[in-house]
C-alpha cells in the first residue's frame, strides 16, 4: 500500500490501528496531525508566490486562504518592497498605496489534504510524518496507553528527520571549485 494520496494514508491509518470500525474517523486523526505540523514548522515546498491587486487608499487584501507564514510583499513593477502584516486572515498594508498597484506576495502555505487535494509535497516527501503524526492522535482516542509513545517516538523522529532536511534546504550551498583548475594552482612555481 501506498502513501501518496489522502485515501491512501488513510488506508494506512486504518490498518496500522487494526480498527476497520474507525474508516470515518482517520481524516480527523490526519487534520489534528496536519495542525501540529503546522504548529512545529514550515516546509520550504510549501512556499507559494500570488499575485494580489490592491486599489488606491485600501489598507486591507484578503489573505489566501492556506497562509501560514507571510514571507514578503512586493509590487510587481519594480520588486519595491510593500509594508504590510498578516493578521486573522487578511494582509493589513502600511502604507496603503496611493495609486492601484500589483503586489506580489510570497508565503509558506499551510499543509492540508483532503478529498480536494489529495496530494501536497509533505506527504510526497515525509509519508511518515503522517501517518506516525496521525497514529499519535488516534492512540488517545482509542484510549490506547500503550501505542501511544510508540507512535510519538516514531513522529518525533521523523520530525526531527524533516528538521534535518529543511535545515540542509535552507543551508547555503558550499563554493565548489573546478578540480582542473585547483591542479593547475597547485602547479605553480
Amino acid at each position: 500500500m501506498g502513501l501518496s494520496t489522502f485515501d491512501e494514508l488513510k488506508a494506512a491509518v486504518a490498518d496500522w490501528l487494526d480498527r476497520e470500525d474507525l474508516s470515518g474517523r482517520t481524516g480527523d486523526f490526519i487534520a489534528l496531525a496536519e495542525a501540529r505540523l503546522n504548529r512545529l514548522m514550515g516546509f520550504s515546498a510549501l512556499t507559494a508566490r500570488v499575485e494580489l491587486e490592491a486599489g488606491a487608499g485600501q489598507a486591507e487584501l484578503a489573505a489566501p486562504a492556506d497562509l501560514r507564514d507571510a514571507l514578503s510583499l512586493v509590487r510587481a513593477g519594480d520588486g519595491a518592497a510593500q509594508g504590510f502584516r498578516a493578521e486573522a486572515g487578511r494582509l493589513v498594508l502600511s502604507p496603503p498605496p496611493e495609486a492601484p498597484v500589483r503586489l506580489v506576495l510570497t508565503y509558506r502555505a499551510r499543509p492540508r489534504l483532503s478529498e480536494a487535494t489529495p496530494a501536497n509535497p509533505v506527504l510526497a516527501e515525509h509519508p511518515d510524518l503522517y501517518l506516525f503524526g496521525a497514529l499519535a492522535e488516534a492512540a488517545p482516542f482509542l484510549r490506547d496507553g500503550e501505542m501511544l509513545p510508540v507512535f510519538a517516538a516514531r513522529f518525533d523522529a521523523a520530525l526531527t528527520e524533516a528538521r534535518m532536511r529543511e535545515a540542509r534546504i535552507a543551508a547555503p550551498a558550499p563554493p565548489r571549485v573546478d578540480p582542473a583548475l585547483m591542479a593547475l594552482l597547485d602547479r605553480r612555481p
